[in-house]
């Protein structure tokens, strides 16, 4: 599933790829032409996209942190229980 996200995430954070996909957008909801005409309209959906793109990714990283700190936990689980005759005989 990580995997999955990070190819996503991958697909939509080029710069070039935000600044297009805004003006799109823009040009989609207002009518041609009316995201040349307001630059700050653009650079705040692109500012958007890559705030989004930072929370994603984020994300990501901490899911993968978390699974591995669940299956270390269930490692470190069974191996006391395994020893626990050797500690309490």
């Amino acid at each position: 599933m990580t995997q999955i996200i990070n190819q996503e995430i991958e697909k939509i954070s080029s710069p070039t790829r935000q600044l297009q996909t805004a003006i799109d957008a823009i040009d989609e909801a207002f009518g041609a032409g009316y995201a040349r005409d307001n630059p700050g309209l653009v650079a705040a959906m692109v500012q958007s996209g890559t705030i989004h793109t930072a929370v994603a990714t984020g994300r990501s990283a901490h899911d993968d942190a978390l699974s591995m700190a669940q299956s270390l936990t269930a490692q470190v689980c069974e191996t006391l229980l395994r020893l626990k005759p050797r500690f309490f005989g």
